[in-house]
């Protein structure tokens, strides 16, 4: 009896706990700063966008290479299509190298010299380190703008071979930012679960044994199983693009268009439409009860 009890109670508090929510995802933040401190967080937001970016040109590089040099030799018109976006790419993550180094050699000559505000104009000129640094990093935010276009180019150039160039997290984003409207729909159903505990409450206490008890007791398995897997899409939703990048096997990656759309991209669609099904049939179990 009491065995049975403990069975029917671990029920009960996993089906309470089917709507239990996740941390939001972090945001990045636009470059302002009004002291040191925040422009060292502003710095690191650029040190993070270079180290992915260095990532991802070292799979472009590798895509860029043989495709280059095949279109050298069979179709010269693709080959300048292709090369001309490139190089604009590569000058673009050089020059944004450069606008970095010099905005962290200030911050350190800054630092060094023992400057409190970002005010203070250093001794060689005539502007403030205020001054100096945002006008490096609007200089940034334009290189940032070409390098962006032109990866826009080169994938349209692609297109023209029947190859789709394909940049994980751009591909990725917008898939993994759904978990919200998910979770959302999720929480919506709150009502209706909060309805069912009450009703398993009192088959548990009230009616043990009886038929409806019974049905109520494999009603909260089967929600429990719709637990486990809403949150193992959630799972791979936050893991999309760790997911889709070993699939494909690097961040950047050039697809045949007879070969699209990747796993990853199926996986996600079926997911997302048995992940609304459930929900739909929670609404509909838990009224009918």
């Amino acid at each position: 009896m009491i065995k049975q009890f403990l069975i029917n109670f671990r029920i009960f508090t996993l089906v309470g706990i089917l709507f239990f929510f996740m941390n939001c995802l972090g945001k990045t933040k636009p470059f302002k700063f009004n002291d040191i401190q925040s422009l060292d967080v502003r710095i690191l937001d650029t040190k993070e966008w270079r180290l992915k970016v260095k990532k991802e040109m070292k799979d472009l590089n590798k895509i860029m290479r043989p495709q280059l040099k095949y279109y050298l030799k069979k179709d010269f018109r693709i080959y300048e299509k292709l090369d001309s976006p490139y190089e604009s790419i590569k000058l673009s993550v050089s020059n944004i190298d450069s606008l970095y180094k010099d905005i962290y050699s200030l911050v350190r000559r800054m630092k060094k010299t023992g400057s409190d505000s970002l005010d203070d104009v250093p001794k060689d000129t005539t502007v403030s380190y205020r001054f100096l640094i945002q006008s490096k990093r609007e200089s940034i935010k334009d290189q940032q703008g070409d390098y962006y276009k032109n990866i826009k180019k080169l994938k349209k150039a692609f297109k023209s071979t029947k190859q789709i160039l394909m940049y994980i997290e751009d591909e990725c984003k917008p898939l993994k930012q759904s978990i919200y409207e998910l979770q959302y729909r999720r929480k919506l159903e709150k009502e209706n679960i909060d309805r069912f505990n009450e009703k398993l409450n009192h088959a548990l206490f009230i009616e043990p044994g009886s038929l409806y008890s019974n049905r109520i007791i494999e009603v909260s398995k089967t929600f429990e199983s719709y637990r486990v897997k809403l949150e193992s899409f959630e799972k791979f939703l936050l893991n999309i693009e760790s997911i889709a990048s070993k699939e494909l096997g690097g961040t950047v990656v050039l697809i045949p268009k007879k070969q699209m759309p990747p796993q990853f991209v199926k996986r996600y669609k079926n997911g997302k439409k048995e992940y609304m099904e459930i929900l739909k049939e929670i609404r509909k179990v838990s009224e009918s009860i």
